[in-house]
C-alpha cells in the first residue's frame, strides 16, 4: 500500500549558497545540495526527510527533490517552512533505553561496489566517539525496505536501495524519520547517480552513508545555512550540507555535535514495560592505515586472530602509551587486552572486519 504524504519543505541554505566543486570552462558542474522536508501523511503523523541531491543549479536541486518526493510518495504536496542547522536536533533524539540503535541493511539493487561493510563502517564511526554515549548496532541483512516506500513504520531501521530519476538533478540519498522513533535510509540505485557529482571519479557511497547515518543519529547539518558564513570546522564536517568527495572519518564538528546530543552519562533506567535492547555483537571494521575506535573488552591476541589485517594497537593509559605489535615477543607487549568502552589506535595493513561480543 502506498503512502499519501504531504511535503512541507524546510529548505536549507545550499539552495541559496552551494556552489560547484569543480569548475570547467563553459560547463557548470553539478553541486551537491541537501534539502530537509517535513512530510505530512493523509493519515498518521508527519515524517521528516533529508534529501542529498546532486544538481547543476539550486533550481534543479529543488526540482529533483520535489520530483523524487512525488515518485516515492504519490499524492504528496509541498509547503514552505524553515530550519536551523549547526548541531540542531533533527526532529527527536534517541532515548537511552533505545541505545544502541539497531540498523539493518537490504542490499537489493545496490551497486556491486557497495556491500554491508560500507554500512557497518559508518555505524562503527558514529559509535566510536569516546565522549558520547551514543551507539549504533548492526542488525544484519533484512528483507524490509525503507518505510517511505510502504504504508508507514515497520519497527525496523533500514538502509535500502531504490532507483530514482536523475534528470535534471539526482537525489543521492533520502533519510526518513518517523515520529514513532524509526529512521530509514534510501539510497539511489540508478547507475547515473554515481556519475552526477561533478568531480573526477565516481560517487563514494561510503561518504554518503556516513553522512546520512549522522541524520539517523539525530544530527542536522553543520553551518547555520543560509545565514553563514561557515567556520572552517563546519566546512570540514561530514555533516556539512555539500558532498565534496571521499570523507570517511568524522571531523571535530561532527564529534562535538554528537557529544552535545549524547554526552557521557550514567545509563538511564528503562521505561516501565519497555525492555532494553539485548546485547549484540559489535562490528569492528578497519581501513588501511590508522583507525581510532572504541572497542569492547577482548584480548589483543584474540582480536588479532579475527582481524588478519591488524598489525599494531596502541592506547594511552595511566599516563603512558601501551602497545601491542603482531609478532613481537610477549615481554614487549604492554597492551594485552582492551577495556570495554575505551578508545584505541589500530594500525591495519589492508581492510578487514569482524564482530565481537560486547564485554562487561
Amino acid at each position: 500500500m502506498s503512502k499519501a504524504l504531504g511535503l512541507g519543505a524546510l529548505l536549507l541554505g545550499p539552495l541559496l549558497a552551494a556552489g560547484s566543486l569543480v569548475h570547467r570552462p563553459a560547463v557548470a558542474a553539478p553541486a551537491r545540495h541537501t534539502l530537509s522536508l517535513e512530510v505530512h501523511r493523509a493519515e498518521g503523523p508527519p515524517v521528516l526527510l533529508q534529501f542529498l541531491v546532486a544538481a547543476a543549479t539550486p533550481g534543479d536541486a529543488l526540482a529533483a527533490a520535489r520530483r523524487t518526493a512525488a515518485e516515492l510518495v504519490p499524492g504528496g504536496y509541498l509547503s514552505e517552512g524553515s530550519v536551523s542547522a549547526q548541531w540542531a536536533v533533527w526532529g527527536w533524539t534517541w532515548a537511552d533505553d533505545e541505545l544502541p540503535v539497531t540498523v539493518a541493511y537490504n542490499p537489493t539493487g545496490a551497486p556491486s561496489s557497495v556491500g554491508p561493510q560500507a554500512v557497518i563502517a559508518g555505524l562503527q564511526a558514529w559509535s566510536s566517539v569516546p565522549d558520547s554515549r551514543f551507539a549504533f548496532r548492526y542488525g544484519g541483512i533484512t528483507d524490509n525496505i525503507a518505510s517511505i516506500l510502504e504504508a508507514g513504520p515497520d519497527e525496523e531501521n533500514v538502509v535500502s536501495w531504490s532507483p530514482m530519476e536523475c534528470n535534471p538533478g539526482c537525489v543521492l540519498g533520502v533519510t526518513s524519520k518517523e515520529m514513532a522513533h524509526e529512521v530509514d535510509m534510501l539510497l539511489n540505485s540508478n547507475p547515473e547517480a554515481a556519475t552526477q557529482v561533478g568531480i573526477d571519479g565516481t560517487l563514494d557511497w561510503r561518504t554518503i552513508i556516513l553522512h546520512e547515518l549522522g541524520h539517523m543519529a539525530g544530527l542536522e547539518h553543520s553551518c547555520p545555512v543560509p545565514f553563514g558564513p561557515c567556520t572552517d570546522a563546519e566546512l570540514a564536517a561530514v555533516m556539512h550540507y555539500q558532498y565534496r568527495g571521499i570523507q570517511r572519518k568524522l571531523e571535530p564538528d561532527d564529534i562535538a555535535g554528537l557529544v552535545a546530543l549524547y554526552p557521557l552519562a550514567p545509563p538511564a533506567a528503562p521505561s516501565p514495560g519497555v525492555p532494553p535492547n539485548p546485547p549484540a555483537d559489535v562490528p569492528v571494521v578497519l581501513e588501511p592505515g590508522w583507525n581510532f575506535l572504541v572497542l569492547p573488552a577482548l584480548g589483543m591476541d584474540a582480536l588479532a586472530s579475527r582481524l588478519s589485517c591488524l598489525t599494531a594497537g596502541y592506547a594511552f593509559e595511566a599516563g603512558v602509551w601501551q602497545s601491542w605489535i603482531r609478532g613481537a615477543p610477549g615481554l614487549l607487549q604492554s597492551l594485552s587486552a582492551t577495556r570495554a568502552g575505551s578508545a584505541y589506535w589500530l594500525l591495519a595493513s589492508a581492510p578487514c572486519a569482524t564482530t565481537v561480543a560486547p564485554g562487561p
